[in-house]
């Protein structure tokens, strides 16, 4: 592999203007596509094989008009009664029931004494149902929306859109949060490298490869669904990991640089190293993402599916484009100090070769005598305190999680700027929190069932799930023409996040509707969610283990070493425990939540945490890669487990802090998002690159390296003979061309050898 690469890396920064004007082309390409041919984004928490998934496909099939995907047109009024205006609700709502995609359109006033209107007239609603799910329809047709509305709207009413009708035409804009997190990482890199040149590079690389991978994701959209927060979170994580690439091969790409290497030979040398080193901790990223799958749910597969495309495009453009990059730029990506001492070498002697190998030698102790070095050999020194002082902070920041109360985000958490929250708090208040998140009860009655029969046996079923405890009403049941199909209107007491609404959907499931003659589903959106958390929360383990295994045995490969792998397996999962503990604290206990623009406590949506850990362990190799690939390299040098230890440590932990620095303020820049889902991944992952940069790599991980020694590159000898060789720093093959170098210099003087 790392032959490949480094034939890669030559090639691409000797044709570098062939390389750029390939991108640009294909950037080109993907935008004009993803314009003409992309898909839209939509939120389907269907999961296949539950009883609302089934419910949902019998409603389909035997009773359409009661199917589809619902949404609330919330009429007020400011003063008087909505009942003066019945005439303009009721054209507003025939109206819409003209509008593409409308299954059923339900004015509030349909029926005499409707519940739909609220006791003092002020409010009323009604219900209308797609054969689409809204988010899906585009801002085109909310606009022939508020054309249909406009007869309430001329008579003065207040309309508003709830559940489904609410989230159409919207789109979240995160062009203030990528524009924040690009100048940062600018100053960040600017700051580090001391080049305007070296600092653009890895942003430039950023901002062409997530362009190209939302693009292909966008036209992925057009064959399956994406959920709407899948391309915020692609970009999120894609622009973190885009610059660090960038960030760990300009970093060797300036060392080679100051130790005398030409600009093409070191980008070649670097894409073979820390190429080799991408190669293989992108991989575990896309492999954990990809994990996401285990929890057999197509929304959460779908989402990690995106993150995982983007990934591998950066992968892709860190090796190609930035070699390309560093063959346009040659010296000029070194420090202007660096190049003036280089200068002043030079002209200072005659034996330019000796000046230059003393700046060298200078440059390499102080390397290993740099504070970071310093701090490694302090941490080597007295390991075990220091190693449990670590474990104890992460312990502490993990005992939140042990309180985490997985649930839905309904939309009384949204900005109240939006129609969707408005509509939800004026139903909340004239109607009651359950009306929010009604449940619908499909009955399949058995064959041959008489009419009579049918009767009595759902007017019990109704009966039963009125005295029910967090019911707040049970509508008449609805029976469809050929009197094999009913449907009934739950209310619950309850919002559709509380807890409470959630343990009702198992006591009418586990009991109430165990008593009825007649197979039975709970349907719509909050039934939905609850069996999405259910199915998640049983996935959870199997996730765990798949990513955990997969990455063990790839840093097994990677390091020929069995203790490495169990070592990062366990310290890995403290860092995740440790930013969920995080999340929990701050979302679900409120510590601090209005930083972030949150008001309120909130349950945790299932998929965050699964998410979470499978971005947040891959994440996690990037930087246990690039440490310890410096920490092996200095063990086969010195066979010194304290010093290696030490060099490893100077020579990674300042571009290994100013990476994860990097990575903390782009991915902090995203709690400007509305979403609440989107602000609990930004501070999560925010949390958990701060917590693996500094407590894991700057104390755990030096601390364990010591306390183990020798034994830390411990591999069973059967073991060793089967599996690859990877060589990840790419020292065998440095060796093979420093002895083809040797031979090439003795034939040339002559030298038989």
């Amino acid at each position: 592999m790392n032959a490949f690469l480094e034939a890669l890396g030559r090639w691409c920064a000797r044709r570098h203007w062939q390389v750029i004007v390939a991108w640009v082309i294909l950037l080109g390409v993907l935008l004009a596509a993803r314009n003409s041919f992309g898909g839209k984004f939509v939120n389907d928490y269907t999961v296949p094989g539950s009883q609302s998934s089934q419910g949902l496909s019998l409603l389909k099939k035997d009773f359409p008009a009661q199917g589809g995907y619902a949404g609330q047109i919330v009429f007020h009024a400011k003063s008087g009664t909505v009942t003066t205006q019945t005439s303009a609700v009721n054209t507003s709502m025939a109206n819409i029931a003209k509008l593409p995609h409308v299954i059923s359109a339900v004015s509030p006033f349909a029926t005499p004494n409707s519940p739909q209107v609220a006791k003092d007239g002020s409010t009323a609603y009604g219900t209308t149902s797609w054969n689409v799910v809204p988010a899906s329809l585009d801002t085109a047709y909310l606009t022939n929306l508020d054309t249909a509305v406009q007869p309430a709207r001329t008579a003065g009413l207040e309309v508003e859109y709830g559940a489904g009708a609410g989230q159409i035409g919207q789109k979240t804009d995160d062009k203030n949060s990528e524009i924040i997190g690009l100048v940062c990482a600018l100053l960040l890199l600017l700051l580090m490298f001391g080049s305007v040149v070296a600092a653009f590079m890895p942003l430039v690389s950023a901002v062409f490869s997530v362009l190209a991978g939302i693009s292909l994701v966008g036209l992925l959209a057009s064959a399956m669904n994406f959920p709407t927060t899948a391309p915020t979170v692609a970009t999120l994580l894609g622009l973190g990991v885009a610059v660090d690439y960038g960030l760990f091969l300009v970093a060797r790409h300036r060392e080679q640089l100051d130790h005398g290497m030409e600009p093409l030979e070191s980008a070649g040398r670097s894409t073979a190293t820390s190429g080799a080193a991408i190669v293989v901790a992108g991989s575990t990223v896309v492999v954990a993402i990809l994990g996401l799958y285990v929890a057999g749910v197509p929304f959460v597969g779908a989402m990690g599916l995106a993150s995982a495309v983007v990934v591998a495009v950066t992968m892709l453009a860190a090796l190609t484009l930035m070699p390309a990059f560093m063959g346009i730029a040659r010296q000029n990506v070194r420090a202007l100090k660096d190049l003036r001492a280089t200068k002043r070498a030079a002209n200072a002697s005659t034996d330019v070769a000796s000046s230059l190998a003393a700046l060298v030698a200078a440059s390499d102790e102080a390397h290993e005598r740099s504070a970071f070095a310093r701090w490694g050999r302090k941490v080597s020194d007295r390991p075990t305190p220091w190693a449990i002082a670590a474990t104890l902070v992460l312990i502490l920041l993990g005992l939140p999680l042990l309180s985490i109360r997985l649930g839905q985000l309904d939309a009384g958490t949204n900005p109240k700027s939006e129609s969707i929250r408005r509509a939800y708090d004026l139903v909340a208040a004239d109607f009651g929190p359950g009306t929010n998140g009604p449940l619908s009860v499909v009955f399949s009655l058995p064959k041959g069932t008489s009419a009579q029969d049918a009767q009595t046996l759902l007017t019990s079923a109704q009966n039963s799930i009125s005295k029910t405890p967090g019911v707040a009403a049970a509508g008449a049941p609805t029976l469809n023409s050929a009197g094999t199909t009913a449907v009934m209107t739950v209310v619950p007491t309850t919002s559709p996040q509380d807890a409470a609404t959630t343990h009702l959907v198992s006591t009418l499931r586990d009991s109430v509707l165990k008593t009825v003659p007649a197979d039975s589903y709970i349907v719509g959106s909050t039934a939905s969610y609850v069996d999405f958390t259910a199915r998640i929360s049983q996935r959870m383990p199997w996730l765990i283990l798949v990513v955990v295994a997969l990455a063990f045995i790839l840093l097994m490969v990677a390091f020929r070493s069995l203790t490495i792998a169990v070592k990062a397996a366990v310290l890995n999962l403290l860092s995740v425990g440790a930013a969920y503990g995080v999340v929990v604290a701050i979302f679900q206990w409120g510590w601090g939540s209005s930083l972030v623009g949150i008001e309120e406590k909130l349950p945790i949506p299932a998929f965050v945490p699964m998410l979470m850990f499978a971005i947040v362990f891959g994440l996690s190799m990037d930087y246990e890669v690039f440490l310890l690939s410096r920490v092996h390299e200095a063990w086969a040098k010195t066979a010194d487990a304290h010093r290696s230890v030490a060099i490893g440590i100077g020579g990674t932990a300042r571009v290994i802090t100013t990476a994860a620095a990097i990575m903390v303020v782009v991915f902090t820049s995203f709690v400007l998002d509305p979403d609440p889902t989107v602000k609990m991944l930004a501070v999560g992952m925010a949390a958990a690159v701060l917590i693996d940069a500094s407590v894991i790599r700057m104390v755990l991980v030096p601390a364990v390296m010591s306390l183990l020694g020798q034994w830390a590159w411990w591999m069973p000898r059967w073991l060793d003979r089967i599996i690859p060789n990877i060589d990840i720093e790419g020292t065998e093959h440095i060796a093979r061309l420093a002895s083809a170098h040797t031979a090439d210099a003795r034939v040339s003087v002559g030298d038989p050898g």
